[in-house]
């Protein structure tokens, strides 16, 4: 009997905030928020590097000198919005595993539920993703954050799924899910990035065609993979 997946946490762990300094009163903390809603709304049609303080605290109604008030730069605003982002869509996955839907599927349906999910994250947060690969001098300063939780989903996905991957050898279970998930979010930075195509970002086939490779690389037996549309 092969041994059990590795037990995983409830929460993904959170960085430290660096640069950004807490709000204790409930006007500070709508200000806080509204700047960091500023940043998602601002980012779907601005590059970071060209976007200035000044146009985030305009859009978020608030003075420049309330966002210093806040966040040590620009650099610490952006990580902190990358933080809310991976901290959301954590959460929203640990809603979906623990749904009546995910509970009663088969390992199929499950991988077909994840990929809506994932498809979904990355057109939400398209904006943040693609600033936070998008200036090479900064990239190390947000992408980390973004990559433990990519490490994160795998970890929680496999400690589903491994189990039911019984027509593939134990020990290549969590060496074929790696590389599945490789494959999806490279596919998925990639559309956020660029979105040439053929199957882009908002096409209705891009989560099918994502469970279809998935399940092709983990090795599920055709007989049990979704049908084809």
């Amino acid at each position: 009997m092969p041994p059990p997946p590795p037990a995983v946490p409830d929460a993904a762990p959170v960085p430290a905030r660096v640069g950004v300094r807490a709000a204790k009163q409930a006007r500070s903390q709508r200000k806080h928020q509204a700047l960091l809603d500023a940043g998602r709304t601002l980012l779907a049609t601005h590059d970071l590097p060209s976007l200035s303080v000044a146009q985030v605290a305009a859009a978020a109604g608030v003075a420049v000198g309330s966002f210093y008030t806040r966040f040590e730069d620009k650099n610490a605003w952006f990580a902190e919005l990358c933080r809310e982002a991976g901290a959301a869509a954590f959460a929203d996955l640990q809603q979906l595993l623990a749904s009546a839907a995910m509970q009663r599927a088969g390992a199929a349906r499950q991988v077909a539920l994840l990929m809506q999910w994932l498809v979904q994250v990355h057109r939400a947060h398209q904006g943040i993703f693609r600033a936070a690969v998008s200036d090479p001098a900064r990239t190390h300063l947000y992408w980390g954050p973004l990559m433990r939780l990519n490490d994160q989903v795998v970890d929680r996905v496999y400690a589903r799924l491994g189990p039911e991957l019984g027509a593939v050898p134990a020990r290549q279970r969590r060496r074929r899910m790696d590389f599945a998930f490789q494959m999806v979010f490279s596919t998925l930075v990639n559309a956020v990035l660029h979105d040439g195509g053929p199957v882009r970002l908002h096409d209705a086939a891009l989560a099918r065609e994502l469970a279809r490779c998935f399940l092709a690389a983990v090795g599920v037996p055709a007989a049990v993979r979704p049908a084809a549309a």
